[in-house]
C-alpha cells in the first residue's frame, strides 16, 4: 500500500531516474512505492511534484507523443530500442498522412519482444534497426529520416502509394531558406539504401513502387499530388521548378511544365491572395503566354476536387497541340 514519504533527494528531483539511480541515492524499493513517487515505466520513476517537460520546450510546434519528452527518452532507452514509425516521423518534422495525425502513442522498434514496454500509450514494433539507420533527436534515440520513410510505408495499405511519394518528395527537396535553396534532408539514393537495409517487411513493395515516383523539385505536398494526378491520367512526366528567361531578360518560373502539351502549372497557396502577389502572378502568366505556353493556376479548390478539372484542361491542351490547333 502506498505510503507518504519525505521529498526525494535533490539528485533525483526534477528528472526521471532508474531503480539503480534511486538505490545509489539511498532510496529503496519501499520508498519508490510511496505517494511522493510516480512510476514512469518498468524500472523508471520520478517525483510526483516534478513538472514534466513539454515538446514545445524543445522547439516543436506539435507534441510528438502523449508522454513528456524526458519520459519518452527513458522508455526508449529502457526497452533498448529506438523511437520509430509515427514518433520518428514527427521528430523529423516529416509529412504525415491525415489519418495518422491522431496517433500520439510512442512507437519503439526493437529486434525482439524481450524488454517490451507494457505501458499504455507505447507501441513496440518487432523490427531490427541497423546502426546506420539510428540517430538522436532532442535526446531521444530515433530512426533516421530514411528509415522513418520506409517505416511509414509499412503503415500504408497495399497500393496506397501517394502518401509515401509525398513524404519522399518532401525529404529530397531543396527547401528555400532566406531566399536561397538549401541542402535536402536526404537523397533518393540514401532512401534506397535504407530500404535495402530494412530487408523484407510489410509494405516493402509499396515502398519500392513509391521510390520510383519520388522526384526532386516539389516544394509542397499539393505539388506532388498534382504531379501524380497528371501521371495517373497518362500525361507525360512533368518537369519541376522550370525557369523562363525571355529574350529581353525578364525571368519567371513554374512549379510544373509538360513540354509536350506546351503547358505550365502553378500551385498557388494562400499567400497568392495579396494584391502584390496577384500582380506578380499576372506578369508571370503573361510571360509564359508570350513564350507559347498555357499557364494554369491551381488552387486548394482544385486539390479538393482531386485535380480532375486541371487534368481535363491539360488533356484538352495536349490534344490540341497534337492536332496542330495551337
Amino acid at each position: 500500500m502506498p505510503r507518504t514519504a519525505s521529498p526525494l533527494p535533490a539528485a533525483l528531483a526534477g528528472s526521471v531516474f532508474t531503480c539503480a539511480e534511486a538505490e545509489s541515492a539511498g532510496v529503496g524499493p519501499d520508498r519508490l512505492r510511496s505517494t511522493a513517487v510516480r512510476r514512469v515505466t518498468q524500472g523508471a520513476h520520478r517525483a510526483v511534484a516534478d513538472r514534466p517537460g513539454t515538446w514545445a520546450d524543445l522547439g516543436l510546434r506539435e507534441p510528438v507523443a502523449e508522454l513528456p519528452p524526458e519520459e519518452a527518452a527513458v522508455v526508449v532507452a529502457l526497452t533498448r530500442g529506438v523511437a520509430s514509425h509515427v514518433t520518428a516521423l514527427r521528430l523529423h518534422g516529416m509529412v504525415l498522412p491525415a489519418w495518422l495525425a491522431e496517433d500520439r502513442r510512442l512507437h519503439v522498434s526493437r529486434p525482439h519482444g524481450r524488454g517490451r514496454s507494457g505501458r499504455a500509450g507505447v507501441v513496440t514494433h518487432l523490427r531490427d534497426v541497423p546502426a546506420a539507420d539510428v540517430t538522436e533527436v532532442r535526446g531521444i534515440r530515433v530512426t533516421t529520416p530514411e528509415r522513418a520513410w520506409a517505416d511509414l510505408c509499412s503503415l500504408l495499405r497495399p497500393g496506397q502509394i501517394e502518401p509515401a511519394v509525398v513524404a519522399g518528395d518532401a525529404l529530397v527537396r531543396h527547401p528555400w531558406v532566406d531566399g536561397v535553396r538549401t541542402a535536402p534532408v536526404t537523397t533518393p539514393r540514401r532512401l534506397r539504401e535504407a530500404l535495402d537495409r530494412a530487408g523484407r517487411f510489410k509494405g516493402v513493395r509499396t515502398a519500392r513502387a513509391a521510390l520510383e515516383l519520388v522526384r526532386v523539385g516539389a516544394d509542397s505536398p499539393p505539388e506532388t499530388e498534382l504531379r501524380l494526378a497528371l501521371l495517373d491520367a497518362g500525361l507525360p512526366e512533368p518537369r519541376l521548378q522550370v525557369q523562363l528567361v525571355t529574350s529581353t531578360g525578364e525571368q519567371t518560373d513554374a512549379d510544373l511544365a509538360i513540354d509536350e502539351a506546351r503547358v505550365v502549372l502553378h500551385y498557388d497557396g494562400g499567400h497568392h491572395r495579396t494584391p502584390d502577389q496577384q500582380a506578380r502572378d499576372a506578369r508571370r502568366d503573361r510571360l509564359w503566354q508570350e513564350a507559347g505556353r498555357l499557364s494554369l493556376s491551381v488552387s486548394v479548390l482544385d486539390r479538393r476536387d482531386g485535380y480532375r478539372g486541371v487534368v481535363r484542361a491539360v488533356l484538352r491542351r495536349w490534344a490540341q497541340v497534337r492536332a496542330g490547333v495551337v
